[in-house]
């Protein structure tokens, strides 16, 4: 198995987890920590995903590559958003599940 093979599978399993974690982040439970933990956890998803795109990369291919860092920016929004209200609303839960499309996206296009 090559190391696009074996990057490919790592990035069906972070995509997997990401669906279940985003099915989590939206089921309504009278918990709130237990959205916090989903929306962190989305959030380490979505930047993982981010590195591996960057990373994976030749480095001659800068055009690409900062398009693939310019993928945290909608999180990043979503964490200043989150800090400012106290909690996570839906918008800041769209935010950080494009992260993850995003690179999910830019990674199946670039191999």
């Amino acid at each position: 198995m090559g190391a696009f093979g074996a990057l490919f599978i790592l990035e069906v399993v972070i995509v997997f987890s990401f669906v279940v974690t985003s099915i989590f982040m939206f089921v309504p439970k009278n918990n709130e920590s237990v959205h916090k933990i989903f929306f962190s956890l989305a959030i380490m998803l979505g930047v993982l995903v981010t590195i591996i795109d960057a990373t994976a990369l030749p480095s001659n291919f800068t055009a690409q590559i900062i398009m693939a860092w310019l993928g945290l920016v909608p999180s990043a929004i979503a964490v200043v958003m989150t800090v400012a209200k106290g909690k996570p609303n839906t918008l800041a839960k769209l935010l950080v599940m494009a992260t993850s499309v995003y690179g999910a996206l830019g990674y199946l296009v670039i191999f």
